[in-house]
Parts: C-alpha cells; sequence; structure tokens
C-alpha cells in the first residue's frame, strides 16, 4: 500500500459523489470526454491573456499567433507533469496549468514603458519590428527568472502565511481585477487600435459587447452545471456569428503553416530588474491562489487536505506552478498558473482520476501545435472579446473583495486598504507619476498592480497590530 493510500484509509475526506478516485483509470471514452469537459471550461481562458497583451502592444500578427498557440503548447507540458508528478515536481492530483490572468497588466506596463522610450516616428517597418520583439525578451526574462521566486516558495509555503495575509493578498487580487477591467473596457469599445478613429466606441462596437456579456449571463443563470460552464464559450460562439454577420472579423494570415514548432527563446531573452520585481511579486500573489486551488482539488478528490502527505502534494503541486512557468518563458511565453474552475468540473463529472490529466495533456499539446488555432483566436473582434472579460475580470475583483472581508474590519486594516488600493488605483489613473524616479524603480511602479500589492506588504509590516487594540477595535 503507497503512502497516499494508506493516509487516505487513515483519514479520508468526505465522499462528494466521486466515481473515479484519484487513482482509479477510467474506461477510454469516459476518459476523454471528461478532458474534453475540462477543455470547455478553460478553452477560452487559456488563449486570452496572450491575446490581451499582444493586442495592447500591437504586436505583429504572426507573434500574436505564435504566442496564442505557444500558450496551448505549455499548458500540455505543466498539466502532463502535475498530474503524474515526476520527483518533487507535481502534485498527482487532476490540476489544469493553464495562462495565468494576473500577469497581464504587469506585462502590458513593462511592454509599454519600453516601446514609450525606443520606438519614433521615423523608425523603418523592421526597425519597429525589432523593437517590439525585444519587448518578447524582456517579457520572457522576466518570466524565466521570477519563475524561480515561485519554486523557491515551494519549499516554504509556511512563510507565506505570515507575510501574505489574505489581507493583502486580498488587495492584490483586487488591483488585478481592477487594472484587467480597464483593458475589458477597452476592447469594448474596439481595442487599442480603434483610439482616434470613427470606429472608438461606436454604438456597433459596444452592442457587440454587450450581447456577448448578456448572453453569457443568461447561461450562466440556468441550473445545468454543464450549460453555466459552457457559458463562456456559448457567448463567444454567439458574439462571433454576430461578428461575421457584420463585417467585424479581423484578418487572418495570408501564408499560413500546417504545424508549427515551438522554438526555444524564438525572440530572444533580456532582462531588467525592475520589470523582475514586478512580476516577481504577482509570482507569490500566484502562488498564494495556488494553495487554495490545490487545497479545493485535494478535497474534491477525495485526499487528506492537512498532515505530511497534502503538504507533500503542495508543495510538489507550487514547484509544477514555477517550472511550467519556466518552460513558458523559454518559449516565449507567460506564465501558469492552476485553474480553478477545473475543479468545477471535478464536481461535474464525478471523475477525479489524475489519468484524464494525461488525455488533457494531449489535447492541449495538439493545439499548441497547430497555428489555426492563434488565428482562430485572432480574427475574434475586440468587441466580443471585451464582452466576455468584463465578466471574468469582474470576478476577478470580487475574489480580490472577498478575500479582503475575510479579515475583520478594523481600523488598522481600513488605514491599510485605504492607501493601498489609492496608491494603486492612482498609478492606474497617472502612469507617468513615474517619470523622475530612477529607472529601475519606474519600471517597477508602472503597474498599478505592483505599486498597490507591495504597499499593502509594506504597511502590513508597518503598522502596528496594536493599534486596534488602542482604538477598542476587534
Amino acid at each position: 500500500m503507497s503512502e497516499v493510500q494508506a493516509v487516505t484509509t487513515e483519514a479520508p475526506e468526505k465522499n462528494l459523489g466521486i466515481i473515479f478516485g484519484l487513482e482509479d483509470k477510467p474506461p477510454f471514452f469516459q476518459a476523454v470526454l471528461t478532458a474534453i469537459q475540462h477543455l470547455l471550461s478553460m478553452v477560452i481562458s487559456i488563449g486570452s491573456p496572450p491575446l490581451i497583451i499582444c493586442r495592447a502592444l500591437d504586436m505583429p500578427l504572426d507573434i500574436t499567433i505564435y504566442m496564442v498557440n505557444i500558450a496551448f503548447f505549455v499548458s500540455g507540458i505543466g498539466t502532463f507533469i502535475q498530474t503524474n508528478r515526476f520527483g518533487p515536481i507535481g502534485s498527482g492530483l487532476l490540476s489544469i496549468q493553464a495562462t495565468s490572468f494576473i500577469f497581464p497588466t504587469a506585462f502590458i506596463a513593462i511592454g509599454a514603458a519600453y516601446m514609450k522610450e525606443n520606438l519614433t516616428a521615423d523608425m523603418s517597418p523592421e526597425e519597429i519590428r525589432a523593437v517590439k520583439e525585444h519587448v518578447v525578451a524582456l517579457m520572457s526574462g522576466a518570466t524565466v527568472v521570477g519563475s524561480f521566486v515561485q519554486m523557491g516558495l515551494s519549499r516554504m509555503t509556511g512563510l507565506l502565511n505570515k507575510v501574505f495575509t489574505p489581507l493583502v493578498c486580498g488587495i492584490t487580487v483586487t488591483m488585478v481585477g481592477i487594472s484587467l477591467l480597464n483593458v475589458a473596457m477597452i476592447n469594448v469599445v474596439g481595442g487599442f487600435a480603434s483610439f482616434g478613429t470613427e470606429d472608438f466606441a461606436s454604438i456597433r462596437n459596444i452592442s457587440v459587447g454587450a450581447i456577448v456579456l448578456g448572453t453569457i449571463l443568461i447561461f450562466n443563470c440556468f441550473k445545468s452545471p454543464a450549460i453555466r460552464m459552457s457559458a463562456m464559450i456559448i457567448g463567444f460562439l454567439v458574439g462571433f456569428l454576430i461578428s461575421w454577420h457584420l463585417g467585424m472579423l479581423n484578418d487572418r494570415p495570408a501564408d499560413m503553416e500546417i504545424i508549427s514548432i515551438p522554438i526555444p527563446f524564438k525572440y530572444g531573452f533580456s532582462f531588467s530588474l525592475g520589470g523582475f520585481v514586478s512580476i516577481a511579486l504577482l509570482y507569490v500573489i500566484s502562488t498564494v491562489e495556488a494553495t487554495g486551488d490545490l487545497s479545493a482539488t485535494s478535497m474534491l478528490s477525495g485526499q487528506p487536505t492537512s498532515g505530511p502527505v497534502f503538504i507533500k502534494r503542495l508543495g510538489g503541486g507550487i514547484l509544477c506552478d514555477g517550472f511550467a512557468s519556466f518552460v513558458a518563458g523559454v518559449f516565449n511565453s507567460f506564465p501558469m498558473a492552476i485553474f480553478a474552475q477545473n475543479n468545477g468540473v471535478i464536481q461535474l463529472t464525478g471523475n477525479a482520476s489524475r489519468h484524464v490529466g494525461k488525455y488533457i495533456a494531449v489535447f492541449l499539446f495538439i493545439l499548441g501545435i497547430f497555428p489555426c488555432v492563434g488565428v482562430i483566436f485572432n480574427i475574434i473582434p475586440d468587441p466580443v472579446l471585451g464582452g466576455a472579460l468584463i465578466l471574468l475580470f469582474g470576478i476577478i475583483t470580487a475574489t480580490g473583495m472577498r478575500l479582503i472581508f475575510t479579515d475583520p474590519m478594523t481600523r488598522r486594516s481600513i488605514l491599510i486598504i485605504g492607501i493601498s488600493l489609492g496608491v494603486g488605483i492612482g498609478a492606474a489613473f497617472q502612469p507617468d507619476f513615474t517619470i523622475h524616479m530612477p529607472h529601475w524603480l519606474a519600471d517597477l511602479l508602472h503597474s498599478p498592480v505592483a505599486a498597490g500589492g507591495l504597499t499593502a506588504i509594506i504597511t502590513n509590516q508597518l503598522i502596528p497590530k496594536a493599534l486596534d487594540d488602542e482604538d477598542g477595535s476587534h
């Protein structure tokens, strides 16, 4: 009997309608069907972060398509390792790796700051492309080097609870959501490229975004879990069909390879200290988020949520999170994260078998090597993307607020929340406040998430807890 089986027998968790347990091997067709349901719950979320970043930075079409594809490919690598566990890497649970939504605003800030300093009106197309490829290299450098922060934290999970309290994490996640809502609304009005044109904030754009948002809301109100989990896909399909009818679809490349083989550091590797620090902070938040997701998956799988076996799973899962992000950076993609929505699929299907992860990984590999997947994402008009993202990023904001309010609202916590959100949102409204700061500090504080998150960390350590006792707060 294995160590995991022994502990599970001694201290089993409540069975939550699980048909196939963690180590069970479902029949082929049931495993494939479950894997497809997992894919449907996450396919939009995998392709959206690279699409958001590339459109915000006006990346060339071929780079955008490549980076969407690579997101799927690396998600397959991370999922395979996470579910199978190789040595200390991986949780051995049915936890799915995918592109994280925590990082886009920070990467957009890094790229925008670099392009503002290095792009000029008299540049040739080749020179402009070289600058944008260097932006990709900078983002890859921050992704690779920052991943070691998360891999290091996987060995010291106890420290996280002391420094990164629910209040600090809640403020940072709230700032992530608020920053992303700005990006979502820009997409609804027509995207970054529409600024200064007649298409900006046109009734057509706003109407399409509203229809997509309304469709997702309607299908989220159904009692059927399967329909609710497919609401995002349905919303995109409705928006796609309307956009096609209105002639709004984006152009696709004239020439397209049938298969694209991922190439390490295809667009180079570079490093910026300021960019690294802002991304490193978000890796910490991603680690805290992964802790909650792994705990939920362990519970739903009928596995222990405390004790040495769980701690080993937790450390391995976070280590895999960091390793998958390292691989993503090597292939010029963006950091990975464990997706919470896949826990809903476990509940829906009653299938917690980690062996399903092998099928999911294969599907993700396949999607990652066919450029047509990136093309399909790229032809989706900005208002369709924005309509879906408003709800998604609104939920992220609400999740952050819920984390904040897990602690009592005392005088001390209100001070921390007030100054952190004030600095973070202020940085979003006036990003040029860093123009006279040292370069490394300006790179760091260009991101509203980093500005607000760092303020929360510092004030949480400096403001004495005795402050609540002085005024009688509890």
